[in-house]
């Protein structure tokens, strides 16, 4: 009993330890704001050709985009009076979800020149998912195995996990079982 009682206080104060020391860069449910980026051009070195355009375009008010949308912006696009924001679209709820909003600069000798900038989204600490599935396999000398599982919520680092397996190593007879699961990924 004390063993388990030791193990149970080891863990414990390790989830207390790197909950509390941890740097926000491992904790993807941190409420920190995330940087806006700005990739590299990648067609910097493909030679460019001028074609006709439109004359006028119409674009988004940068202090209303700033005022509605906050942190999405880098900072240089903010000060720059000759950038103007030309689209803006939210990624859907995902793991690399996040804002990209397109970037309109227009240069000294009247020539403009886009790119997109980026700033992902935070997750939030309690989510709702809805991942189910099932599995099954089959081995040698009869063996048949079968699950089913289901990841219904995660709170912060924690994802809740619940599964129901059946197992029959050979003709004499099958397990079935059930567990919960507690996984919490680094």
């Amino acid at each position: 009993m004390s063993n388990n009682l030791a193990m149970i206080v080891v863990i414990g104060l390790a989830a207390f330890v790197y909950l509390k020391f941890a740097p926000d860069s491992m904790k993807p449910w941190t409420n920190t704001p995330q940087p806006a980026i700005q990739p590299k051009d990648p067609a910097a070195k493909v030679e460019r050709i001028l074609i006709p355009g439109p004359e006028r375009i119409r674009v988004i008010e940068k202090v209303k985009y700033i005022e509605k949308i906050p942190d999405v912006l880098t900072p240089s696009t903010i000060q720059d009076n000759a950038a103007h924001v030309i689209a803006s679209a939210t990624i859907p709820p995902s793991v690399a979800g996040g804002t990209a909003s397109a970037i309109l600069r227009t240069g000294p000798d009247g020539v403009g020149v886009g790119s997109i900038e980026y700033r992902p989204a935070t997750p939030p600490f309690f989510a709702v998912q809805k991942e189910f599935g099932v599995r099954a396999g089959m081995g040698t000398v009869g063996l048949v195995l079968g699950e089913i599982y289901a990841r219904p919520l995660r709170v912060g680092p924690v994802t809740v996990e619940v599964r129901g397996y059946g197992k029959r190593d050979d003709r004499s007879g099958a397990d079935f079982g059930a567990v919960a699961l507690i996984d919490m990924r680094f």
